[in-house]
């Protein structure tokens, strides 16, 4: 049953490859000129597996600058009808705490990254950074379009694995060595993220920064971005023993009063 299951999984990964590889009348990442036309897009590794799914969000830069403070602003998007999305989800040894994921989009001297939850995105000491990291997305971006054809108005997705050819998409070696090493010599970056860990987001022109009021999440199948509520932190057992205990003595003050008068 084990082989079985095996030889399934390969031929569903090996069959998503190829749907990814030679997709007609479509292209992912978007390597436009202006922000209307650059486009995010979203990563996930599986580091058993080597495998690597790409998806274009078809969200514009433009979009994400005009909603970074917006605390209505929400993108969701389910994955499970995903031909590749399957197909990385379903080899016998996925395990989501392998897996870790990503977001970008970067033009000129302005990007978006992801952070991990509460790591402030690394300082820049000039310009030239962040137009820097910004390339760095947009090359690693052409890379993901790599035998896909050049059609914005489809925003699909692509599974590629270490073994195939490089430059195709791959994790390793595309936003940096891997995300984390994403600005090189000033460091600090924490870009890729835990499956079912919140990622900051976080966007940078020039020498500003800015947190934007969302937070990404995958979890299950489903890639969110919304703010989400804030987990409330339950008390300790002490505290209400504590409080019973107090309500207790003010019940016995009262009764003592009531007794005298």
């Amino acid at each position: 049953m084990r082989l079985k299951m095996n030889k399934f999984s390969k031929t569903l990964v090996a069959a998503a490859l190829l749907a990814g590889a030679g997709a007609a009348n479509a292209s992912i990442s978007v390597t436009g000129t202006t922000d209307a036309t650059r486009e995010l897009y979203f990563q996930a590794y599986d580091s058993v597996s080597k495998l690597t799914y790409s998806l274009d969000l078809g969200v514009t830069l433009a979009d994400l600058i005009a909603n970074v403070s917006s605390e209505t602003y929400n993108i969701s998007r389910d994955l499970s009808g995903d031909a590749n999305w399957t197909a990385l989800t379903s080899v016998a040894t996925y395990n989501p705490a392998n897996v870790q994921y990503v977001l970008g989009v970067g033009r000129s001297s302005k990007l978006f990254i992801t952070q991990k939850e509460g790591n402030a995105l690394p300082a820049y000491d000039q310009i030239s950074t962040a137009a820097g990291v910004a390339t760095v997305i947009t090359n690693h971006a052409k890379e993901i379009n790599v035998g896909l054809a050049d059609n914005t108005s489809a925003n699909v997705s692509k599974l590629v694995s270490d073994t195939d050819a490089a430059g195709t998409g791959q994790w390793a070696n595309g936003l940096g060595a891997l995300p984390d090493d994403i600005w090189g010599t000033t460091g600090g970056s924490a870009a890729a993220v835990a499956f079912g860990q919140k990622a900051d987001f976080w966007y940078a022109q020039s020498t500003n920064v800015t947190k934007a009021a969302g937070q990404w999440l995958l979890s299950g199948n489903t890639l969110e971005y919304k703010v989400f509520p804030v987990s409330q932190v339950p008390l300790p057992g002490a505290v209400w023993m504590f409080g019973a205990g107090l309500m207790g003595m003010l019940r016995a003050t009262r009764r003592k009063w009531a007794v005298a008068e």
